[in-house]
């Protein structure tokens, strides 16, 4: 009867501890594109600010290509999720309006690096036809949220606005955009507070009601519920 031979350690990786590891690269890939673009966001870069080894990160993408697309989809679906949220808190089609607007600009993820990033990404659509598909969707997504609230609010008559509600869903998204943008790269000196309030008087006045009630309207509520 022969010695059996000792078997070689090895030390295992849960499926959640390697899930959790990935969306942590991601997460630091995310802010790799914010601060040095998509061009800018390599293996090695991306192990100096994770402090993960290019081996580790290749392990799990092996190509930079298959990086930056799951880092896009990290971010959308993410973005996606924080704003389904949003949208389900609200009290009433008009609170899920303004709670929108101003989640645009001050969401869980500073507002630089939120828009650093997609600034970044908008850049690179451009030249790259699966990140312009994968910013398609997300700008749809997110239109849709605005298209579902003034819809409701328009039935439930909390406003009366002179656009059709497809059309205004799209000169909303659209306006947030290009604030975020122009203020990011410096061509409007706005603080993250006076952009969320530039928007919500911009909405108000397409929606066909009082400025000054809806930018409060929330901020009003929390200080009457303290």
């Amino acid at each position: 009867m022969s010695e059996a031979t000792p078997g070689r350690r090895t030390r295992s990786v849960t499926p959640e501890a390697m899930a959790e590891r990935r969306q942590s690269i991601l997460q630091f890939a995310s802010q790799v594109i914010a601060h040095h673009g998509v061009e800018g966001c390599s293996f090695g870069t991306l192990s100096e600010a994770s402090g993960f080894s290019v081996g580790m990160i290749q392990h799990y993408f092996r190509h930079r290509e298959r990086l930056i697309s799951a880092a896009v989809e990290y971010r959308t679906e993410e973005s996606l999720r924080e704003w389904q949220r949003i949208y389900e808190r609200g009290d009433n089609a008009l609170e899920r309006l303004h709670d929108l607007l101003t989640f645009s600009i001050q969401g869980d993820t500073p507002f630089e690096e939120a828009w650093g990033f997609w600034l970044q990404i908008y850049a690179a659509a451009h030249k790259n036809a699966e990140i312009r598909e994968s910013v398609a969707s997300v700008w749809s997504s997110w239109r849709g949220l605005f298209v579902r609230a003034l819809e409701e609010a328009s039935e439930e008559k909390l406003l009366q606005p002179s656009l059709d509600v497809n059309e205004l869903a799209t000169l909303l998204v659209a306006t947030i955009d290009g604030l975020a943008i122009q203020s990011l790269n410096g061509v409007h000196n706005f603080t993250p507070d006076e952009l969320v309030e530039t928007l919500h008087r911009f909405a108000a006045r397409e929606f066909g009601i009082d400025a000054e009630e809806f930018i409060l309207k929330k901020r009003s509520k929390l200080v009457d519920a303290s």
